[in-house]
């Protein structure tokens, strides 16, 4: 199994690696951060501080005013109540003198109880204003608060992206790159699942008749001290064109063969020795 990387924006840099070539590696384990890692870090920080400013919008937004505000403003609709009171008074007083007052006194009067009555409508208003929580402010505040947790979410998304984990328990069969280096094609490692332990022998189609899955086999190879024994699991279904060079000129190299797994029973007996070439006899 290769193991990708990826940066969001970039190509991935590896910055830390945490395992070496042949170690033991569980599910879950780090095995890698990339450089960017402090970077998509602080992102996420500041995507939280976001999702905050934006949730105590929405709660202010639906809250409405404060007190004080609103008790300010019920103070001056009650002080330009009583100057309305005092001047529809004093219209109605001049009124009462007849001839004895101009009609200029009158005029001056009657727009005092104009300007009062239109102040005091305004001042109420504007309490109403205080007091009502309108639906398209929550509504927009809302929005952003949405947008904001959008917005989080796909920040830890990409700083998840910075450390690499291992996806099986295994070993590591080889590094292909180290700190500093960008990860490529070929991933930034290769792993192996260590158990099961399977043997992959190469059957020619002339004999792949008589293998059937639960057969024993008998594994030998120029490492191994003692041979290590198997059963077939699986046979493959396609026919390829043999990987295993034969050693004497002789034999045809391009021999058309079929793969058989066969799982070992120990695997901790060969656990160290991954792409070992064996010889592997099947009991009919």
């Amino acid at each position: 199994m290769r193991v990708a990387a990826r940066a969001p924006g970039g190509a991935p840099i590896v910055g830390r690696l945490l395992v070496r070539k042949g170690q033991a590696v569980r599910v879950g384990q780090v095995l890698a951060e990339l450089d960017n890692k402090d970077e998509l870090e602080a992102a996420v920080q500041h995507a939280i501080s976001r999702t905050e400013v934006a949730r105590r919008r929405l709660a202010q937004s639906g809250a409405g005013a404060e007190a004080s505000q609103v008790s300010a403003q019920n103070a001056d609709i009650e002080r330009l109540e009583r100057d309305l009171e005092n001047a529809r008074i004093q219209h109605k007083r001049y009124l009462s003198l007849g001839k004895n007052v101009t009609a200029e006194e009158l005029d001056r009067l009657k727009l005092r109880v104009d300007s009062a009555e239109s102040a005091l409508t305004v001042a109420r208003q504007q309490l109403a204003s205080l007091t009502e929580v309108r639906a398209v402010d929550v509504e927009v505040a809302q929005a952003e608060l949405e947008e904001a947790l959008r917005n989080e979410t796909r920040a830890r998304a990409d700083a998840r992206t910075s450390v690499i984990h291992s996806p099986i328990d295994g070993r590591v069969v080889e590094i292909q790159a180290f700190p500093g280096e960008q990860v490529g094609p070929d991933g930034l490692m290769e792993l192996a699942p260590t158990e099961p332990m399977y043997a992959v022998a190469e059957i020619t189609e002339s004999d792949i008749a008589r293998v059937r899955v639960g057969q024993r086999a008998t594994i030998t190879g120029d490492a191994l001290p003692a041979p290590v024994h198997g059963a077939v699991e699986r046979i493959s279904p396609k026919v390829l064109q043999n990987q295993t060079m034969p050693a004497s000129p002789a034999r045809f190299s391009d021999a058309r063969v079929v793969e058989v797994w066969i799982k070992v029973d120990d695997s901790r007996a060969v656990s160290d020795l991954i792409h070992l070439r064996v010889d592997v006899v099947i009991q009919p």
